[in-house]
């Protein structure tokens, strides 16, 4: 379900929810081929447990300088609540790589659980992410706790702990389940979306300060409340930041045709204002549009938005009403102001090997789109498609 992630020479890791060697998910690695050969190699990194060691990743994974691998994954400790775990990269070619538990999440003394989103990078080499459950803020809204942004820093000493600090629990007037990976600004403030909550209960997009004096408390604003409108509803993908700091995102739901939609939020022209929503595209199934996008979008060299839909598309025999979802382009207008236009330029599936479904979001590694999808292929599991010209 989450994001590949590719290395300096164009390799693929990602994650599968289950299967490996105890059905618990795996670290995969796609090695790209080397001309005049065309097959792509996968190799298993890594099978999960469901002990120590984590369980069901459904989330992507993030690279370092070294090429280490991090990521979470849901379920896994007898606390049964996720972990955030690295896997360092072997020393010489052909060894194993190991796996090292870097937190266990402790829902019972306040800490997040459940996490399904990528970790990120701040600016400091501290690891950032969101968990969608857990947290302080006890409220039957949130059918429990509402969730929490949380950083760890790594330690001083090679080999130490990692220490976790809450950056922020989540309330229901101020957003409740974020989904999608934090994305960090050059001065370290940090921007993300939640999948309910806010005041209209919708979602929010929110911002989160850094505080002016060390271990002080970081400023939390929500910037938009989704209404279930023409504005879209529910995002669960990350956002990008492009630009003059504008942020774009998706929301899987509403929208002028009940599809979802792709956004943008820009900032005002004076600190403290209101920002402002404007919404590029809206999705519906119908006349084989893609529907509810649910993952982050990509921009690419001419400006160009890039992105997934988990349904909509060319309905087949084998992929009915609502549709097993599309790649799309969308494509700035020439003018300021004017509209974007849409170009589906694949639909699932279009064969037998197709997969269906895609959940996690694109990447773009040497001009070509990169994703995954849940279900279908030549095995009935999933797959992992380019899209190219």
């Amino acid at each position: 379900m989450g994001n590949l992630v590719a290395d300096s020479v164009g390799n693929l890791y990602g994650t599968t929810e289950e299967g490996g060697s105890s059905q618990w998910g795996i670290v995969y690695e796609f090695v790209r081929p080397v001309p005049p050969k065309t097959a792509w190699t996968e190799t298993v990194l890594h099978s999960f447990t469901n002990g120590v060691g984590g369980a069901r990743p459904m989330a992507g994974l993030i690279l370092d300088a070294a090429g280490n691998l991090y990521g979470t994954t849901e379920r896994g400790t007898s606390l049964r609540s996720g972990i955030v775990f690295e896997l360092l990269a072997p020393t010489t070619a052909g060894g194993k790589w190991k796996e090292t538990v870097l937190h266990v999440f402790q829902p019972d003394s306040g800490d997040g659980s459940f996490p399904q989103t990528e970790l990120t990078w701040d600016h400091s080499g501290n690891l950032i992410g969101v968990t969608p459950s857990g947290g302080s803020n006890r409220r039957s809204a949130c059918g429990g706790n509402c969730g929490t942004v949380f950083q760890l820093s790594p330690p001083s000493t090679p080999g130490g702990a990692w220490t976790e600090t809450i950056l922020y629990n989540f309330k229901w007037g101020q957003g409740v389940e974020p989904r999608g990976t934090p994305v960090v600004a050059a001065n370290g403030a940090i921007y993300g979306t939640t999948y309910g909550g806010g005041k209209y209960g919708e979602g929010v997009i929110y911002r989160l300060t850094p505080p002016s004096i060390p271990g002080g408390a970081w400023n939390y604003r929500v910037l938009h409340a989704f209404t279930a409108g023409l504005d879209g509803a529910s995002p669960i993908g990350a956002l990008a930041l492009h630009g003059s700091g504008v942020l774009y995102g998706t929301t899987t739901r509403a929208g002028a045709y009940g599809g979802g939609t792709v956004f943008q939020l820009v900032p005002p022209a004076v600190a403290g204002g209101a920002w402002t929503e404007n919404v590029l595209y809206s999705f519906g199934a119908e006349n084989g549009d893609g529907s509810d996008p649910a993952a982050n979008i990509v921009f690419g060299a001419e400006g160009n938005i890039f992105g997934n839909t988990s349904t909509g598309g060319a309905m087949t025999t084998s992929c009915s009403i609502p549709g097993c979802g599309a790649v799309f382009e969308l494509t700035p207008p020439a003018t300021e102001g004017g509209a974007w236009a849409e170009t589906i330029l694949h639909s699932f599936p279009s064969g037998p090997t197709d997969g269906a479904r895609p959940a996690g979001g694109l990447i773009i590694s040497e001009g070509v789109l990169f994703g995954v999808t849940q279900s279908t292929g030549s095995n009935g599991e999933g797959t992992v498609y380019a899209v190219g010209k």
